[in-house]
């Protein structure tokens, strides 16, 4: 490897949650979004709020889909953004494009729905713009099981395969935190009374 390739470490994100609406699976397929995605949803925006992460929500037709489930508007951060979209492309969006350039942040952590169309559209367009997209495996969702072609796709462009978990322990960063969250500040013990252990989410499946 050569030694001034940059690695990626998640360390300033700004968190991408798209469409993250039950509605929209429920008109789509009459199905309902899996616990473990719901939780996971729910936790990552706890972090934003009590870590102050700057955060931006998308909605597709929220007056026919919804917009977020109770258990996630409980743990929306109120300095979060949310913009109503009419592309699949997040970045098709002026609203997000100049939220994203005024927050100034290059990370993005992606989370949402759905995996194989606005989530691989919007990544592709965050990556062709510069940004580091650190991609939630385990917070993407999709009314199609198959996938795993979309995953590969965002992969291959430079997506950084993550997971709610691995993301939650970078930002941590010391066992001393764990262990003592008031040290670091306020927004790490209530996260930490919130979050509880990572290993204790719901058990996740891996697409096809």
């Amino acid at each position: 490897m050569d030694a001034r390739q940059k690695i990626p470490r998640l360390d300033h994100p700004v968190v991408l949650l798209i469409d993250a609406q039950p509605g929209f699976f429920l008109e789509l397929r009459g199905m309902l979004v899996s616990e473990a995605i719901e939780v996971r949803w729910q936790m990552l925006l706890a972090m934003c709020r009590c870590l102050e992460l700057p955060a931006i929500a998308t909605f597709e037709e929220p007056v026919r889909n919804g917009w977020l489930s109770e258990r996630c508007e409980r743990e929306w951060p109120a300095h979060g953004m949310r913009v109503v979209k009419r592309t699949f492309d997040c970045c098709g969006e002026p609203l997000v494009v100049a939220a994203l350039a005024e927050i100034g942040r290059t990370q993005v952590i992606v989370a949402g729905g759905e995996t194989d169309v606005c989530v691989l559209q919007s990544v592709l367009s965050l990556l062709a713009h510069g940004h580091e997209v650190f991609l939630l495996e385990d917070c993407v969702a999709s009314t199609d099981a198959h996938t795993r072609p979309a995953l590969a796709r965002m992969y291959a462009a430079g997506a950084v395969p993550c997971t709610l978990k691995t993301a939650y322990y970078e930002l941590v960063k010391s066992v001393d935190v764990c262990r003592d969250p008031g040290s670091v500040g306020p927004g790490w013990a209530e996260l930490m009374r919130v979050f509880g252990e990572p290993e204790a989410l719901p058990e996740w499946q891996p697409a096809r």
